[in-house]
């Protein structure tokens, strides 16, 4: 590393020699330009490493936030011989840093360190499983037997085996099948031990020193006890801001209609005549009819079980409170439980280790789905929320069973923030009126430093707010609010022609405003969520520039569009949480028990947090300019709208829309 004193200076010194206006970025970057917001928060973080301290940082768009804390970290990762954990929510960033800020930082700074992508194992091609003869036997469909051979073509020469380098997407039912599982992994007994993806993927982990992975593993990580990913000594969560939903959703559990009949249609698929029993029945005769007996017996009491919570929660789309203790018979409880007592007898007749995984990976199945059901029925419990959700389908409606931690604060607290220091939490989006108060209490993090770094961009220039003034109260008359806002919305798309992302905060609304606008507009390419997957609409919203894309709730962050293609965003209302939801329900709940306000206390911090993802679509790089139109009154008419205007950098406001199109006859600043 091209530092002065290897051995004297810390970790905040190298990092200023590198990120500085002389250092090696300076000279590696031709577009190089010295921000002070980033070389202010690499300091912080260097000071919170030396010190063995958390940090919470919120960094405006544009600070540049990845060199920040990588720098930092490889300093002293490769000094000390430690291992970083960096998790982020999205797969946009996740990649970005692997493909392009770590290799460049490794390139540039001439220091030899490891670094590895961690992926769910569900992710890696099995080769003993893609080669297994019984793999075959459970499909009988041409198109599933074409992805099979195609798998088994790619595998020749994938270095990988990771599902997201096939040049294909296979089908859910195919790849489940040949992918890596925990439960069916025979270790050092299988004959592929030598030339297993997962394993030389773990192997690098092991030696990594910067470890990228996301949210979602990693809280399933914590939830193993840290059977998934290697152990590790510091920790920085990017896009922090999702990290208490992201924990609540890997700390609970679920018991599905549609879950249980793939795990009867895995022992025995009676239209296919495909499955486990078909393998194993030829082992033994008797023990293969009293499986096969014992299963028809558990499909008939899923079907009673589930036909009586139709009755109870209907088979209209919808979610719902479970408030009652054993809302109805678990008439599964026994039959689940001769089931795996059937299966178990298979133990006693199979002569090698594959057969003695598979059939333990159905027991713990087993298992899992009996224990889950009688956690979500009983509510024993009193610090979760139980909850089904219906969804009405062409194939018939599925109902989920869930149950998550209300708070996560206490836990994350005594198994995350008390063992594992330092972890920096980062995001454009953390504090809420200049304070963290909300996201350390949510998280249960104490103690922490702070520091709010703000965005170099000119928004004062290059953003205009525009506030419609003639928009009802959505609280008071929706419909004449719903009304109103499809007029203002076409008087921009009159004017902009399209560049615009139109954020909803219900499908309702946005299914409505779309069918009017496609009936107005033939010329504009409108996009819907929902009508492709989120990347296809996005290339598509950049090469055409007529584009109007209609988005709900994973529109407001993680999307990133800058220049041209996006100058427009509008807010149709102000994303405070549905407070019939489930777990938002049950918090608010948990803080009137309190004594406090859960509109003040959670839905307005929340809403707010949203709220600038919102906002920070717009503006990407320096060169970008344009308009953010807030739809909702309510942003100026109640107490609580200071708030959320407090939350967003200074910009210039106009009632009138015809300043939007005067705004881009201006010269570009």
């Amino acid at each position: 590393m091209e530092i002065q004193d290897k051995t004297v200076l810390a970790i905040q010194d190298k990092t200023v020699e590198i990120l500085g206006e002389a250092g090696i970025i300076s000279r590696r970057l031709q577009s190089y330009e010295l921000r002070s917001e980033q070389l202010q928060m690499a300091k912080t973080i260097g000071g919170a490493i030396e010190d063995n301290k958390h940090l919470i940082i919120e960094a405006g768009t544009g600070v540049g936030k990845s060199l920040a804390y990588l720098i930092p970290f490889i300093i002293y990762t490769t000094e000390n011989d430690k291992k970083v954990i960096v998790s982020t929510n999205t797969k946009t960033l996740q990649h970005q840093l692997y493909l392009k800020d770590i290799p460049f930082l490794r390139e540039s700074l001439k220091v030899d360190f490891n670094y590895a992508l961690c992926l769910g194992s569900e992710n890696y091609l099995c080769k003993r499983r893609l080669n297994n003869e019984y793999t075959y036997e459970l499909f009988d469909k041409d198109m599933h037997l074409e992805e099979l051979r195609r798998i088994a073509e790619w595998s020749k020469e994938t270095d990988t085996g990771i599902k997201s380098d096939l040049n294909f997407i296979p089908k859910n039912e195919v790849w489940s099948n040949v992918c890596r599982e925990p439960d069916l992994c025979l270790g050092k007994k299988c004959l592929y031990r030598d030339d297993c993806f997962y394993r030389e993927a773990k192997k690098k982990e092991k030696k990594s020193h910067i470890l990228v992975t996301n949210h979602a593993l990693f809280f399933t990580n914590l939830a193993s006890g840290g059977q998934v990913l290697p152990d590790f000594d510091a920790v920085v969560f990017d896009e922090a801001q999702t990290l208490e939903d992201a924990a609540t959703s890997y700390l609970g559990l679920e018991a599905s209609n549609t879950k249980i009949k793939y795990f009867f249609d895995s022992i025995y698929n009676p239209n296919t005549k495909k499955g486990l029993l078909i393998k194993f029945k030829i082992l033994s005769a008797k023990a293969g009819k009293e499986i096969e007996k014992n299963l028809v017996e558990a499909r008939y009491t899923s079907d009673r079980f589930f036909h009586e919570i139709g009755d109870i929660f209907g088979q209209e789309s919808a979610s719902k409170r479970i408030r009652t203790k054993n809302i109805t018979f678990n008439y599964l409880e026994e039959p689940l439980k001769r089931l795996r007592s059937s299966l178990a007898e298979l133990l006693d007749y199979v002569d090698n280790k594959e057969d003695e995984t598979l059939i333990k990976s159905f027991l713990k199945n087993c298992n899992s789905l009996s224990s889950s059901l009688d956690f979500i029925l009983k509510q024993e419990r009193n610090d979760y929320v139980y909850w089904i959700e219906v969804s009405a389908r062409k194939r018939g409606v599925k109902y989920s069973l869930f149950a998550s931690p209300i708070e996560i604060a206490e836990e994350l607290d005594k198994q995350l923030f008390s063992k594992v220091k330092p972890i920096i939490l980062t995001s454009a989006t953390l504090s809420i009126n200049n304070s963290f108060d909300f996201i350390k209490g949510r998280l249960g993090i104490k103690g922490a430093r702070q520091l709010r770094a703000g965005s170099s961009f000119n928004y004062k220039e290059n953003v205009l707010l525009y506030f419609p003034r003639a928009i009802k109260d959505p609280n008071d008359e929706f419909e004449l609010f719903r009304q109103k806002s499809l007029e203002e919305i076409k008087r921009i798309i009159d004017i902009m022609k399209g560049r615009i992302f139109i954020l909803f905060t219900s499908y309702h609304m946005l299914n409505a405003v779309y069918q009017e606008l496609s009936a107005a507009y033939q010329e504009i390419n409108l996009l819907r969520q929902g009508e492709k997957p989120r990347y296809i609409l996005l290339e598509e919203f950049k090469n055409d520039q007529n584009s109007v894309l209609l988005g709900t709730s994973t529109f407001w962050q993680g999307i990133d569009v800058p220049g041209k293609p996006l100058e427009c965003v509008i807010i149709t209302k102000l994303p405070f949480s549905v407070p019939d939801d489930p777990i938002t329900e049950a918090r608010m709940e948990l803080i009137q028990q309190k004594g406090k306000n859960p509109f003040i206390e959670y839905q307005v911090p929340q809403a707010i947090m949203m709220f600038k993802q919102g906002f920070g679509r717009l503006i990407r790089t320096k060169k970008d300019r344009g308009v953010v139109a807030i739809l909702d009154p309510r942003i100026r008419t109640r107490y609580y709208g200071r708030s959320f205007m407090n939350s967003i950098p200074k910009c210039r406001h106009t009632v009138n829309a015809d300043e939007i199109d005067r705004f881009f006859n201006k010269a570009v600043i």
